[in-house]
């Protein structure tokens, strides 16, 4: 049996194969298995008769909806290139990326992305749902790798990608 810890802003209900969890950000229903959940003065208890290896799994799951409906996910984009800009316009990531045109990426219903004022080149995801949000950004730096050579290219949180740079054929001698 697990415990976790409900903040007091989160209301929590589940049925027989549903769970759902909302909070100031909003409302996510997922799909359960078959756990047992229970609540008692404030805390969340669970427990699985079937498959007790999948308990810490599953308690993972519903710690990552209680964050995301209370304070939400974020990642953290930047453009590094001459010339790579992003610019948003009516729910369209307009992205120069150094090729001859702009790539153009549709903002789904349930992130909210924004750009930097100064120069447009780091952009903020953000939503309710980690593994949505996550997708989204793989989604958009997938549009522009970064190059191993001259760390061209679209990175995660900058400061924490360790990007390993390549010796050019001049660099080498």
């Amino acid at each position: 049996m697990l415990k976790l810890n409900l903040p007091k802003n989160i209301q929590l209900d589940w049925g027989s194969d549903f769970i759902k969890v909302e909070g100031p950000l909003g409302v996510i229903i997922k799909r359960k298995d078959d756990f047992s959940l229970a609540i008692m003065e404030d805390s969340l208890y669970l427990w699985s008769l079937t498959n007790p290896d999948k308990e810490n799994m599953f308690m993972s799951f519903v710690r990552n909806l209680i964050l995301g409906v209370s304070k939400g996910f974020c990642y953290r984009l930047k453009l590094v290139g001459v010339g790579f800009r992003a610019t948003i316009k009516e729910n369209k990531v307009f992205l120069k990326l150094g090729f001859s045109h702009e790539v153009i990426y549709n903002i789904p219903n349930d992130v909210q992305i924004s750009c930097s004022k100064v120069k447009g080149i780091f952009l903020l995801i953000k939503g309710k749902e980690n593994a949505r949000v996550a997708q989204v950004t793989r989604e958009i730096k997938n549009l522009r790798m970064p190059d191993s050579y001259k760390g061209k290219g679209i990175h995660y949180n900058y400061n924490k990608e360790i990007l390993k740079l390549k010796k050019g054929k001049r660099e080498g001698k």
